[in-house]
């Protein structure tokens, strides 16, 4: 699916993957910069990439921020992934914005609940600007890099056939992980508040 977007709207599919979550579109969008007649540069990836990150952080930031307790009242669901941001902002203050970037399925959640703490809309751009872009660097980079590697030793086909399993599995891990916690609904906020 992906990669269709990605051939068909290039920069436009990085952008919109990078804004909801995306590191297998940025992989991709790396990873097909690698070729020799690429259309795609890495740079531009980036630049992109970061836009995406960091526009889709500030909106939900702003959803936290001006309807948070309404949203926690309509999707109790939520609160388990809200207790985890809440976790690791009480650990980490601030740079809990920078480091929460780099924890999959926790980042829009951890942007809302940004946006509902105490935290200063400076601070938190600040954050969340640094850390945009030095995700998107190292994304692209790795994309690109293995890019390279797969298509001298394997091919391309085999290369982006990679790079949609991994994704898949990675993807297949987190929801399997979901759905054990939610079997378990008191464990988990139970172990946050112990450690």
């Amino acid at each position: 699916m992906w990669e269709t977007f990605l051939h068909r709207f290039g920069y436009l599919a990085v952008f919109v993957g990078t804004f909801l979550e995306g590191e297998t579109i940025l992989v991709l969008s790396g990873f097909f910069a690698s070729r020799r007649a690429a259309i795609l540069k890495p740079a531009i990836i980036i630049l992109v990439a970061f836009s995406g990150a960091f526009l889709g952080h500030v909106f939900w930031f702003w959803i936290g921020r001006t309807k948070g307790a309404h949203i926690l009242h309509r999707h109790p669901n939520l609160e388990r992934h809200m207790a985890r941001a809440l976790k690791l902002f009480e650990d980490h203050g601030p740079s809990a914005v920078f480091i929460s970037q780099y924890l999959y399925g926790l980042r829009i959640v951890s942007a809302v609940m940004f946006g509902i703490s105490h935290i200063k809309t400076r601070t938190f751009l600040l954050y969340q600007a640094l850390s945009c872009l030095i995700w998107a660097t190292l994304v692209t980079l790795l994309g690109f890099y293995f890019g390279r590697a797969v298509q001298k030793y394997l091919g391309q086909a085999a290369g982006i056939i990679t790079i949609v399993v991994l994704g898949i599995v990675v993807f297949a891990y987190h929801k399997m992980k979901d759905r054990r916690q939610d079997a378990q609904p008191g464990a988990s906020v139970d172990k946050q508040s112990e450690a």
